[in-house]
């Protein structure tokens, strides 16, 4: 009975480490992301556009149907002026594409660019390795830095390493 309760305090005291370190990565990220990149345009901090990135990128590699700016007006609850600045400077830093319906003219969905979708999948590899760094997985994405490795004076190298081509 007594290894029982040793062993339940031990899963417990490792299951929070495991959660508090689950924290203090997300918490980093996004301080990474918010204190050393938010000057940078082509680093995207603002949650609303990330999630419209994120989305663009789901869509894509399902082969579903892009969205329109209507969608996005109605899944996020924003005006349309706003979610059109957002789009405007996702489309401007080359991560969104506008492409007219064939169907009906006036539609206009929002396609992820093949900049987007590299840089989706080099920050997902490089929040993989961190993981992996970590121990909480044995998958890894080899020649990938992790998130550590990425900050205001790395971002250009891996920039032009891992994105320019």
């Amino acid at each position: 009975m007594i290894h029982i309760i040793r062993l339940s305090l031990y899963l417990r005291q490792k299951i929070f480490f495991m959660n508090n370190s689950l924290f203090e990565l997300t918490y980093q990220e996004l301080k990474l992301l918010v204190t050393q990149f938010h000057l940078k345009e082509d680093v995207i901090t603002n949650p609303h556009e990330r999630f419209l990135i994120y989305e663009a990128y789901r869509r894509h590699k399902q082969n579903s149907q892009p969205y329109t700016m209507k969608w996005a007006e109605q899944t996020l609850k924003m005006s349309f002026p706003k979610i059109y600045s957002m789009v405007q400077r996702l489309v401007t830093n080359g991560y969104l594409k506008r492409v007219r319906s064939e169907k009906d003219k006036r539609i206009v969905y929002l396609t992820a660019t093949k900049k987007l979708r590299r840089g989706v999948e080099l920050y997902e590899d490089m929040k993989l390795n961190e993981l992996h760094a970590l121990s909480f997985t044995k998958k890894n994405a080899p020649n990938k830095p992790t998130l550590s490795d990425f900050n205001s004076q790395s971002a250009d190298q891996l920039k032009e390493d891992f994105l320019d081509s």
